[in-house]
């Protein structure tokens, strides 16, 4: 579902007037970030994922996209912890996190506030766009292991939704002073749904896609390079060896008798046929 949208900023707040000392006193840069307070209403821990759909300026301007601008974190009654944040086509950025029944998190997508863009007299960042939130399905993270994605509910979720605009007005002089003038601005954003309480439809299993590689990758496994290395892993690292080469494999007779061979050295006792 779509949830609202977003805007990162790192600018002074009004343009500066060359030899108008009150003008400059007052146009004091803004950093603002995105919050997404979400509650998790389900009996079950489940795993949600935020997508991220900016907006891109022709032509492109580094200072208008997320790509090393921004960090995405969440921390549910403790520390910050940080999500991945992955670029995708199509201007979308993308991060997961899990969130344990009925339990709440604060989900924080923020400028990157780097040494330089703090010294910077008239820093220009600015992105915005729009935030959708899903219910993702899921590999199988204990055995019997399947080669299919899974749901991770056979009906809609509950959640609860805020998004937020959270801001810092950072004095002129700061970082060099740190004793000037800070204010905040906190404003709840409009939800696309028009409500707090909101049913997230789980997206269904299917099979994980299979993309031709290179035969000479399955050259360590004909040689026997990968049976040292996975002597004494345990399951949940042969499975995901497994799923990482498989999710690679292209089909012929040649690449599923090696993934079989390396099925025998993994001690899982499967054979892959053809079709």
């Amino acid at each position: 579902m779509e949830i609202s949208t977003f805007e990162l900023l790192v600018k002074p707040i009004a343009p500066r007037i060359l030899g108008n000392p009150a003008i400059t006193a007052v146009a004091r840069r803004v950093v603002q970030g995105y919050f997404l307070t979400i509650s998790n209403l389900d009996s079950k821990d489940l795993t949600f994922r935020l997508e991220f759909v900016q907006s891109n300026p022709n032509p492109v301007d580094p200072d208008r996209s997320l790509l090393n601008n921004a960090d995405l974190i969440f921390d549910i009654a403790g520390a910050n912890n940080p999500i991945t944040l992955t670029a995708l086509p199509a201007n979308r950025f993308r991060g997961s996190f899990r969130l344990p029944a009925g339990q709440t998190a604060s989900v924080q997508l923020l400028p990157r506030l780097t040494p330089p863009l703090l010294a910077a007299a008239e820093p220009d960042l600015e992105v915005r766009g729009y935030v959708s939130l899903t219910l993702p399905a899921l590999r199988r993270p204990t055995p019997p292991f399947s080669l299919f994605t899974e749901p991770q509910s056979d009906a809609p979720v509950k959640v609860l939704l805020n998004p937020e605009v959270r801001g810092t007005f950072l004095p002129n002089n700061f970082p060099t002073a740190t004793n000037g003038d800070f204010d905040q601005i906190n404003y709840p954003l409009a939800i696309a749904s028009g409500k707090g309480l909101n049913e997230i439809v789980p997206e269904p299993g299917g099979p994980i896609i299979i993309r031709p590689i290179d035969l000479d990758l399955l050259e360590p496994v004909r040689r026997g390079l990968l049976e040292s290395r996975f002597a004494e892993a345990d399951n949940l690292e042969k499975s995901q060896t497994l799923v990482e080469l498989m999710a690679q494999l292209d089909r012929s007779p040649e690449n599923l008798q090696g993934l079989s061979d390396l099925l025998s050295k993994l001690d899982i006792p499967v054979q892959v046929m053809p079709a």
